[in-house]
């Protein structure tokens, strides 16, 4: 398994994932994405932080961008 990075920026931040997590192929690294951002999305209704206009980086291991 491999392991992805999945960083947000809203193109003057940046939050870096550094510790990452290992999944098994592509499809997981997308229900990952979905389940982080669904995840943001509920907590900003608790916490009133706004993510708006943020997104989510992808990295392999090796920094290379997935998606």
């Amino acid at each position: 398994m491999r392991r992805y990075f999945f960083n947000l920026t809203n193109g003057i931040r940046t939050v870096v994932d550094a510790d990452g997590v290992q999944l098994e192929d592509e499809e997981a690294v997308r229900l990952e994405a979905l389940e982080m951002v669904a995840d943001l999305r509920e907590e900003s209704h608790i916490t009133g932080t706004d993510w708006s206009g943020w997104r989510v980086i992808v990295r392999d291991e090796n920094g290379c961008d997935c998606f």
